[in-house]
């Protein structure tokens, strides 16, 4: 009897869809798809994945006054670990890192038409700050997996990861250069090539293959994913997380960006 093949899958969020790259047992060459959902994403590959890697935040704050929430506090703000350490790993590139909504939040702003003026207010009230028009816009996102992990999904195997901190992780160094700039694509491109499973011409090939069917996705979306899907293929020696022993939110969620890599990126907060 011949057993399925594992899947790795990298996804990241982006304009309203869901981007995968995917490797397997069976075949060296990645593939890459569109979603509508990360549910699709799951019914898909969550049986036959060692793991999914996505670009959204898993775990998240409540408020300031909940006696349950296990977010760090300072100065009248609360926010996750995970965030932090990720700006200090990243080094000049920490505003790539911004801080995700509160839940309460994050479920206001992936309603339909709430003002974002409305959102950022409901988010001082919960945590002391307001929140980015970027961090808004990925609400709905952010809902989704929370909702998938809230109701089947598993958060051993569907795991919170950040693109630059994955790329940090590859590169050995802090990058220097924005992902949307040629030398960010250079500098990303070539951290990739010290990760056995990738070769220079995958990148290529899931390009050609969104051709027809993801026609509009961005090249740093499809890095994103990439570099993603890397990170799904870590060992028990190679799998960190930011922080090294993260807590789980009042859901029974992690509150941890997970990477790859033989050595820690940064000390603990």
């Amino acid at each position: 009897m011949t057993s399925e093949p594992l899947h790795y899958v990298g996804v990241d969020w982006a304009s309203g869809a869901w981007i995968a790259v995917v490797y397997s047992d069976e075949n060296d060459a990645p593939e890459a798809e569109v979603f509508d959902t990360i549910r699709d994403v799951w019914s898909e590959y969550g049986e036959s994945c060692r793991r999914v890697v996505v670009d959204v935040p898993i775990g998240l704050c409540e408020s300031v006054d909940a006696d349950e929430c296990t977010c760090r506090e300072e100065d009248g703000e609360i926010f996750r670990a995970c965030d932090s350490l990720a700006r200090r790993a990243v080094g000049d590139r920490y505003r790539s890192v911004f801080t995700p909504p509160a839940r309460e939040s994050a479920r206001l702003a992936a309603a339909d038409e709430v003002d974002y003026s409305e959102v950022t207010e409901k988010n001082k009230e919960l945590t002391g700050k307001g929140l980015t028009r970027q961090a808004a816009g990925i609400a709905r996102g952010i809902v989704e997996v929370e909702q998938l992990l809230l109701n089947g999904g598993d958060s051993d195997k569907l795991v919170e990861g950040h693109p630059e901190v994955c790329f940090r992780a590859f590169n050995g160094e802090v990058l220097e250069h924005g992902k949307k700039t040629a030398p960010g694509v250079h500098e990303r491109l070539s951290a990739m090539t010290n990760v056995e499973e990738y070769c220079d011409q995958h990148w290529r090939h899931l390009a050609e293959s969104l051709g027809t069917k993801g026609g509009t996705v961005g090249l740093d979306d499809l890095l994103d994913a990439l570099v993603l899907a890397l990170t799904a293929f870590a060992d028990d020696a190679e799998y960190k997380s930011l922080p090294s022993q993260p807590l789980t939110d009042p859901k029974g969620l992690p509150m941890q960006m997970v990477y790859r890599s033989e050595h820690r990126l940064v000390d603990q907060v």
